[in-house]
């Protein structure tokens, strides 16, 4: 449930957007009219992606809902977390909320993949736990921080396919005490992560979420390598 606390953390977000961002095109630059992301051009090259489905076992599989390939200008969203740009991510969150068909899934949950504690600490915040935070928002569903990663991994995108899988191999844990694990148990989980590549990390969270025996895992992406 959203609380009235999250509701003030919410109204200061918008207004110090409003600041950083005071109607110009995230990635042309273009002055808007309104608070829009991006100006209509740009926003006229983000095509819709397929749904795509990673198969985890022969009971569950993940629907995967992307906003687009990664490609601009939803890459230069994606890419801002580098420079530490925590309203680009919550960006991420609205479009994501906006422009898939996220806001028609039925789900309980949601579960944004962690960054490991040194990734984050350099950053200072995780981009998948920031779009979540705002799909929370828009669906009144809570954020549950289910994850624990407990391997510092290399960075997907440096990989090849088999590294990719050998990367996230045994990188997370449940974070959850025991007698909490029946809460979750026939209930839909949504996972939240900032890009698809092979589908590696999903599926290994998915693998560690399937202890708490739910009925069904979503995800969505922000961007999908195709």
């Amino acid at each position: 449930m959203i609380t009235a606390c999250s509701k003030i953390v919410y109204k200061i977000y918008d207004f110090c957007s409003g600041l950083i961002y005071p109607n110009f095109c995230f990635y042309c630059k273009d002055f808007l009219q309104d608070k829009s992301i991006f100006c209509e051009s740009c926003k006229d090259k983000i095509k819709p992606v397929v749904t795509t489905n990673l198969e985890v076992t022969n009971k569950y599989k993940v629907k995967v809902f992307s906003i687009s390939e990664y490609k601009y200008p939803v890459k230069s969203l994606v890419l801002a977390k580098g420079g530490s740009d925590i309203v680009a991510s919550r960006k991420l969150g609205e479009l994501a909320w906006e422009m898939t068909y996220i806001k028609n899934v039925d789900f309980d949950f949601i579960v944004p993949i962690p960054l490991h504690w040194k990734r984050y600490a350099e950053r200072g915040f995780n981009q998948a736990q920031e779009m979540a935070n705002i799909i929370s928002k828009n669906s009144g569903k809570p954020v549950v921080n289910l994850l624990k990663r407990v391997k510092s991994t290399q960075r997907q995108s440096e990989l090849s396919p088999v590294g990719r899988a050998l990367n996230v191999h045994d990188a997370f844990f449940l974070n959850l005490k025991q007698e909490l694990k029946k809460n979750y148990e026939c209930k839909k989980i949504l996972i939240v992560d900032d890009l698809l590549t092979t589908g590696s990390t999903i599926k290994f969270a998915t693998k560690v979420l399937i202890e708490l025996k739910p009925e069904s895992f979503t995800a969505i992406v922000a961007c999908r390598v195709i």
